[in-house]
């Protein structure tokens, strides 16, 4: 009989949340381990969608430091444009689409890039 030696199993860490509802803490987003000291830097809120029926991670911050204007920041956007390094595959790709339907599953490998029509199609009530 012969020996063959195993590869060494691959063991990832498990998700880290990140808690949006500073009173109660019982709302949180997931990210992965290597994304989680990068998104604690800042202060995540969450917004619901237009239908109020799922929650986003988001945080605001300003244009320009001189600047009196702030913008939304939405975390799987950034953890998609900062982090995994991926651009959009065409201009048309504008969305970042969470794969299981969960808003608040911020991993990487539940994110990627959508169009709105395909938005559309995989949208989940």
């Amino acid at each position: 009989m012969l020996f063959v030696p195993r590869a060494p199993a691959i063991i990832t860490p498990p998700p880290r949340r990140i808690y949006l509802d500073r009173d109660a803490s019982e709302l949180f987003c997931l990210v992965d381990a290597e994304d989680y000291d990068w998104a604690i830097q800042w202060r995540w809120s969450f917004t619901p969608d237009r239908h109020k029926r799922k929650f986003y991670a988001t945080r605001t911050t300003k244009a320009r430091k001189i600047s009196p204007n702030t913008f939304k920041i939405y975390m799987h956007k950034a953890i998609l444009i900062d982090r995994k390094k991926e651009k959009p595959p065409s201009p048309q790709h504008t969305i970042g689409d969470h794969r299981d339907g969960d808003s608040l599953n911020d991993q990487r490998g539940n994110l990627r890039w959508f169009t709105p029509s395909q938005n559309r199609r995989t949208a989940r009530t």
